[in-house]
């Protein structure tokens, strides 16, 4: 209903309010890092943070957006991580050679692959995030990610679930009995799958 609406936008609104300005802030003390030692870097990490801002400020607060500007946030979003991260970390995604016109809400898919970084990277071992989106006939959209699993202690969660917990209510809101959400962790391999009926939406 109505109330359950505003009251997810409140909520989504506050999770903004905390991410943002954390993730915007963990990026700046990475490039003032990168400026004395790889001044090359540090301009492409200014242009990727960038990108991200603007479709934070433009973008993200509409109800829904077409799937390529999700999928291009998104790949923004790799880039970035790709510059912090060394080749030690293998990040691979596969998207439809021709990104079909498709709505969905913004910062959905984002959500679960901040998740996947989250857990999926450590700075002694080697680490993988692979992600795929694949698109089905009647506007169903399959979204796959997986990577390896280090969880973080509990001291060292800052924040983690609220987000997936957002995902899930998003979900159960706008796509009720339209959507598979499944998580698995299987030798160290943790994988999530969404996939989305995007015809068949309410609200």
């Amino acid at each position: 209903d109505e109330l359950e609406k505003r009251t997810l936008r409140t909520e989504l609104n506050y999770l903004k309010a905390q991410i943002n300005p954390h993730f915007f802030m963990n990026t700046l003390n990475n490039i003032h890092a990168l400026i004395d030692i790889d001044g090359t870097k540090a301009k492409r990490t200014v242009v990727e943070l960038s990108k991200l801002m603007r479709y934070v400020l433009y973008e993200a607060e509409k109800p829904l957006i077409t799937l390529d500007k999700e999928v291009e946030f998104i790949e923004n979003y790799i880039a970035l991580m790709r510059i912090r991260y060394t080749e030690d970390v293998e990040i691979t995604s596969i998207y439809p050679q021709a990104i079909p016109y498709i709505q969905i809400p913004p910062l959905l898919l984002i959500t679960l692959i901040e998740n996947a970084f989250k857990h999926g990277i450590s700075g002694e071992k080697a680490s993988f995030i692979h992600i795929s989106l694949q698109e089905f006939p009647e506007g169903k959209v399959e979204f796959i990610s997986r990577n390896s699993y280090f969880p973080k202690s509990e001291s060292d969660k800052s924040g983690s679930g609220i987000g997936l917990e957002l995902v899930g209510k998003r979900l159960e809101l706008l796509y009720p009995d339209s959507y598979q959400w499944e998580t698995t962790i299987d030798e160290d391999v943790y994988t999530t799958m969404l996939l989305i009926d995007t015809k068949n939406k309410t609200g």
